[in-house]
Formats: structure tokens, C-alpha cells, sequence
């Protein structure tokens, strides 16, 4: 099965998830992924000015450029703007590294669309910058701007599940909303129950709340249709053993050592597998 960028991004990104979901501590009996509501207080994340924090740039960049862009920001905010006028001061932004205010500007490209494509090409450029980003208040920003776009492309196709597993993931990363992420992957395993990213997730989404009956079936479906993936035999693995299925468990780990490449990961699940074949 071959990825695109996308799909390539949205897999980088489940890693992350992992130490999100530690925190969350969420569990549940019912078949939905449901949230334990906390009781102690968490500080909320500053808030993000993007106006402040694209001034804030000036001193970030030679007098030539920070010229150059004000020409190229005054078209572009023209109320008669054309859409390659706004598009040039996105590239530009986005060439030179600062990839939130490219997003800010391709988002108004697709505003000016108003298509599919546009609109999916603004949310990626939001997702990536979330995806990479250090500072909890700008990914909360950029996560928010993503599930805008991303949501104008499945009100104009419902059916691209690209967007609905990166939508999904926004509501996801910084605890936004993680019911509605939870069924927007629902309905993509409707759609198709084959859907790599979606099970995935999901089959993360239950080991980490405990519920690894379900993962079981979502590592199931992922061995199946990519046999060869060592994650997924590993994970597998490891859903199995936390059931007490010992012989199953060692199956998985056996077929992991065989596909995964790294002779440490091979030693490591060496111990594991000999562990479990010497328990009661």
C-alpha cells in the first residue's frame, strides 16, 4: 500500500498521541472511547495572538525581505486582492520558514476558492506546523485553524477520509474535543473498515484507555492488510499479552523479530518473548 504526503504525516503524528493519552487517563466499558472528567486544576495554555506574533517577525528577517513582504502583504490584503497575489505572499512565508503565517495565507487562498483541494492544502499546512510544534498555545492555534479547513472539505466531500483522520487527530492533540475525534475515526472504518490511519488510531486510542479487547480487533485488522509492518505485529504483541494470551503474544513477537530490521529491537524482543515463555 502506497502513502501520500498525508497519509505519511498523520502516521508521524499517532506516535505523538501515545504521550498525550498517558495524561488524558481516560477509560471506559461502553463501546465508545469515553473521557474520565478530571478533578484537579490545569492551567490553561496562554492564548496565542497571531497579529502579535506576525509584528514579532519583523526583526526575524533581513530589511530587504521584511520590505519585500510588506509589498506583497499589501496586495494580498486589498479587498480586490487576486488570488495569486495572496498565494505569493503565502509561498513566501512559507519559504522562508515560518509556516504558520504561510498557512494564515493559504488559508485565505482557499477561502477565495472555496474547493476541496484548496481547502485540504490550507489545513495540511496548519497540521504540519501543530504536528512539529513546541509551544503548547501556538499548536492549540494551529490545531484549531486545521479543524476549520479540514472541516470546510468534509462539508464539500464527506468522503475524504484523509481529511476526517487528520480531523479526527486535531480534536485529538491537546485534549480539543476527543469524543468527536473518536467518531469522526468511527465513520471512517465505516466507510472502510480497511482504512489504515483510522484503525491505527484507534487501536492506539484503546491501549492507552485500557480497553485492549478492542485493540486486539483493530491490530488484527492491521496485520491483515499489511502483513508485513512490523508496528503492527509488535502491538499486536503486546494487546495479546495484557489478555493473557501468552502463545499468541509470542506468535506476534516472533513475526516482529523476523520483519523488524534493528538487530537492538530484535534482542530486546528476544527477552521478551523468553520471558513470556518462561512464565507460569
Amino acid at each position: 500500500m502506497q502513502f501520500n504526503r498525508a497519509q505519511i504525516i498523520i502516521i508521524g503524528v499517532l506516535a505523538g498521541l501515545v504521550g498525550i493519552l498517558v495524561y488524558l487517563n481516560y477509560k471506559s466499558s461502553t463501546p465508545d472511547v469515553l473521557p474520565t472528567p478530571s478533578t484537579g486544576a490545569v492551567s490553561a495554555p496562554r492564548s496565542f495572538d497571531f497579529d502579535s506574533y506576525l509584528s514579532s517577525l519583523k526583526d526575524s528577517v533581513s530589511s530587504e525581505t521584511w520590505a519585500y513582504i510588506n509589498e506583497q502583504t499589501e496586495a494580498a490584503n486589498k479587498p480586490e486582492a487576486r488570488i495569486y497575489e495572496i498565494a505569493a505572499i503565502a509561498n513566501t512565508w512559507d519559504s522562508i520558514g515560518f509556516k504558520l503565517v504561510g498557512a494564515h495565507y493559504f488559508a485565505k487562498v482557499a477561502g477565495k476558492i472555496n474547493d476541496e483541494n484548496s481547502w485540504f492544502n490550507a489545513g495540511l499546512k496548519f497540521y504540519e506546523f501543530a504536528a512539529t510544534c513546541e509551544d503548547t498555545s501556538m499548536q492549540i492555534y494551529a490545531s484549531k485553524e486545521a479543524i476549520v479547513a479540514f472541516e470546510k472539505v468534509t462539508a464539500l466531500n464527506e468522503n475524504n477520509v484523509e481529511a476526517k483522520n487528520a480531523l479526527a487527530i486535531c480534536y485529538i492533540q491537546n485534549d480539543l474535543d476527543i469524543m468527536k475525534g473518536v467518531q469522526l475515526l468511527k465513520d471512517v472504518t465505516r466507510r472502510d473498515s480497511n482504512n489504515v490511519e483510522a484503525n491505527y488510531t484507534l487501536g492506539m486510542l484503546s491501549m492507552r484507555s485500557g480497553q485492549v479487547d478492542k485493540a486486539v480487533g483493530r491490530f488484527e485488522t492491521l496485520v491483515r492488510i499489511q502483513p508485513m509492518n512490523p508496528e503492527f505485529h509488535y502491538y499486536l504483541g503486546e494487546a495479546y499479552s495484557q489478555l493473557g494470551r501468552k502463545m499468541d503474544a509470542i506468535r506476534s513477537f516472533e513475526t516482529f523479530k523476523g520483519l523488524v530490521p534493528d538487530e537492538n529491537a530484535k534482542k530486546n524482543i528476544e527477552i521478551t518473548i523468553n520471558n513470556l515463555k518462561n512464565s507460569n
